[in-house]
């Protein structure tokens, strides 16, 4: 009988020490003279590596395809009123085999299916007027982020609609958007935080959404079928969530100051730059601007993976990352538990971007 309890608690304490390793198995930069052409804030990665790119500049509004050396192997797509065509292209995802792709100038979401040799062919659109944000594929439905009002009145910052756009779902509730169970507790942080620019994230894992607003460390757990929403999530000491005064919203909108109030919340708060799941954790990234080269400052990204019923289970910070933006458009390949972040930096001659593409075992 001591030999079972020896031999059990030999593996609760070898359980609890486990650690995460989070491996960073390649960079992939892209040469000066696409990266000039390149302007982007949304990709995605396909079965074999492909890296797809919405290239919201692109005179021609062009999906563009890289390989993981950063070559380029494909651009296609085309500006125009057709129903082929593009009006201003967004963020888009892709979980296999589909890629949807918000428009932003047509106020829709383009649903392609992939076939061989990097081939697209169009099965949907989706009306898409009120998104504001991410677009996330589930089934055949369209996760949106945005504002939206439900025809009882009720307001909504996430919904989906399926491929043909014929049928509306409302998931979370506006006063839940900061994790925050009621409206008057939602009106406390918008008045700290509205103003400044921000963005917020989800993912999903099967029927369960999650959901991170960019100002507060703070997860929503939203599950599709029963709409049962939880919270969780832990602000380490080194998250400095963003709160201004009627005084600094002020100065911020003054054409002489606003620029420099900007800057300085930028350096003094922490924003939280993306999200990721699979069927045992939730990782979310947050930023703080930190690290100095040549005099300027950039944000380093953290990371904290939970397990799905909020329990911390790491935290690291990824030194070898460094972005001018406070997020981290990233994408997840959650069979193999592979984490693409894309940082933006720049030069006197172009926007350049890298891709950091680690590896999360536990």
């Amino acid at each position: 009988m001591r030999n079972i309890i020896v031999i059990s608690m030999f593996f609760l304490v070898t359980n609890v020490s486990l650690s995460w390793e989070i491996k960073l198995v390649k960079q992939i930069s892209f040469n000066e003279n696409v990266s000039a052409i390149l302007v982007t804030g949304s990709f995605a990665v396909l079965e074999d590596g492909t890296l797809i790119f919405a290239d919201i500049k692109d005179q021609n509004n062009q999906l563009k395809l890289f390989n993981e050396d950063g070559k380029l192997l494909k651009a296609w797509a085309k500006f125009g009123p057709g129903p082929e065509e593009f009006g201003g292209l967004a963020s888009l995802d892709y979980q296999s085999p589909y890629l949807a792709v918000l428009d932003a100038g047509k106020q829709c979401v383009h649903v392609f299916e992939k076939l061989q040799n990097y081939e697209f062919k169009k099965i949907g659109q989706v009306p898409a007027w009120e998104a504001s944000n991410l677009i996330n594929i589930y089934d055949r439905y369209i996760l949106i982020g945005g504002y939206i009002v439900s025809p009882r009145g009720q307001k909504y910052a996430l919904f989906m609609r399926d491929f043909n756009g014929k049928e509306t779902k409302y998931i979370l509730p506006l006063e839940n958007r900061f994790g925050t169970s009621s409206a008057s507790d939602y009106k406390k942080i918008f008045e700290k935080v509205s103003g400044f620019q921000q963005n917020d994230w989800f993912c999903r894992w099967g029927n369960t959404v999650f959901y991170v607003s960019g100002v507060r460390l703070k997860i929503v757990k939203v599950d599709l079928r029963t709409k049962k929403i939880d919270f969780f999530g832990h602000a380490p000491n080194n998250f400095r969530p963003l709160e201004m005064d009627k005084q600094t919203k002020y100065n911020l909108m003054q054409p002489g100051m606003g620029k420099k109030v900007g800057e300085d919340l930028l350096t003094k708060f922490s924003f939280v730059g993306g999200i990721f799941a699979d069927k045992d954790i939730v990782g979310v990234i947050y930023a703080n601007r930190e690290k100095k080269i040549g005099g300027e400052l950039y944000f380093v990204p953290y990371l904290q993976i939970y397990d799905h019923f909020g329990k911390l289970c790491h935290e690291q910070k990824l030194a070898e990352v460094f972005s001018e933006e406070t997020f981290f458009p990233l994408y997840y390949k959650k069979e193999s538990r592979l984490l693409y972040l894309l940082s933006i930096t720049s030069s006197p001659a172009a926007i350049i971007y890298k891709i950091y593409k680690f590896s999360i075992n536990p």
